[in-house]
């Protein structure tokens, strides 16, 4: 009996180190560096995640090492398959100097589980930017939009920003100098995100180089929301376990932002062809899906494996004419009835 609680409580030992370390690989990244700022700097960074788990994922908090970083959670729940977010905001207006943080995230569903993570950056004094960030805000999928902001220094008469770079190629940095009076210099900057740039939540940043021998480089935060010009919500259904001739019904939401009509769904992996597709042109449909495994797509696929399948929604927009949706499924085995299996 004792031999059979030992390994009992071994076995639940060894789950709970793997759902630990299935949190820890979660994390798409688990440190950063700010590298160095100038004061009063808006400078963030988000920590993403995904639920590996059929079940849904709560963080129940965080806390820091240093009050450098103040950290916050900014999703508490999130779906299987979905991505949470937990930002760390480095303290630039309070602190200068060489800084560092270890941001403690604790879970308590489906399972208990802490992760750490870290940021670092070095806080100049003698730099502000006005204003502390190039944040474009929100911007239609497809547009430009133009930022100024302005460097001052204090200090040496001979420093001097050399060149800027960005490591996005739709982001254009245009600088020039306007001032340079005893050890006062200000560089005025023009930030351009070009139409290129892709649809979702942006965060970046922008170098700084100078001919600075002890510091090189000045970091600056980049921060747009360019929103989609064609979005399905949600862009992921997580259905756990379903039949091989199940019928599957879900409602989704596509938006734009102008008035567009639905002219077909189609899928390699699903029948599709039982939903009704609105007749009306507007800039905000809900659709309700109807859809079933294919069986023709079913021939290679094992049951009770992890199968991934996607459905497209056409539409008349010019920009963006189609919206794709991701499905994450699991096949139930093949019951067979009583009486055929005994004769």
């Amino acid at each position: 009996m004792r031999a059979s609680l030992m390994a009992l409580m071994w076995i639940a030992m060894g789950f709970t180190a793997a759902l630990g370390q299935q949190f820890q690989t979660a994390f798409k990244e688990r440190s950063h560096d700010f590298g160095t700022v100038a004061r009063s700097a808006k400078t963030e960074h988000r920590f993403y995640f995904e639920n590996p788990y059929p079940t849904p994922i709560h963080v129940r908090s965080v806390r820091t090492s240093c009050g450098c970083t103040t950290p916050s959670i900014l999703t508490e729940t999130v779906e299987p398959g979905q991505s949470g977010c937990i930002l760390a905001v480095f303290n630039t207006a309070t602190h200068t100097g060489s800084r560092g943080a270890t941001i403690t995230v604790t879970f308590d569903k489906p399972s208990f589980s802490e992760v750490q993570l870290t940021v670092k950056g070095y806080i100049r004094s003698d730099v502000v930017f006005n204003p502390n960030e190039v944040g474009f805000g929100k911007l239609s999928e497809g547009t430009a939009k133009e930022v100024d902001v302005t460097l001052d220094y204090v200090g040496k008469s001979t420093w001097q920003v050399t060149h800027a770079t960005s490591d996005l190629p739709y982001v254009k940095i245009a600088i020039q100098e306007q001032l340079r009076q005893g050890g006062k210099v200000r560089y005025g900057l023009k930030v351009t995100l070009d139409e290129t740039a892709p649809a979702g939540p942006l965060q970046s940043e922008i170098a700084l180089h100078t001919n600075d021998l002890n510091i090189k480089s000045l970091s600056l935060g980049l921060s747009a929301n360019v929103e989609p010009s064609l979005s399905i919500q949600p862009n992921l259904f997580s259905l756990g376990s379903i039949g091989k001739q199940e019928e599957i019904k879900k409602l989704v939401r596509l938006k734009a932002t102008e008035s567009f009509r639905i002219l077909g769904i189609s899928s390699e992996d699903f029948d599709v062809s039982s939903t009704k597709l609105p007749e009306e042109s507007k800039d905000m449909h809900l659709l309700s899906l109807v859809f079933a495994p294919k069986s023709a797509a079913l021939s290679d696929k094992k049951s009770n494996s992890e199968q991934r399948g996607k459905i497209v929604v056409l539409t008349d927009l010019a920009t963006k004419p189609r919206a794709e949706l991701d499905v994450v499924y699991r096949l139930k085995d093949n019951v067979v009835p009583l009486s055929a299996s005994v004769k």
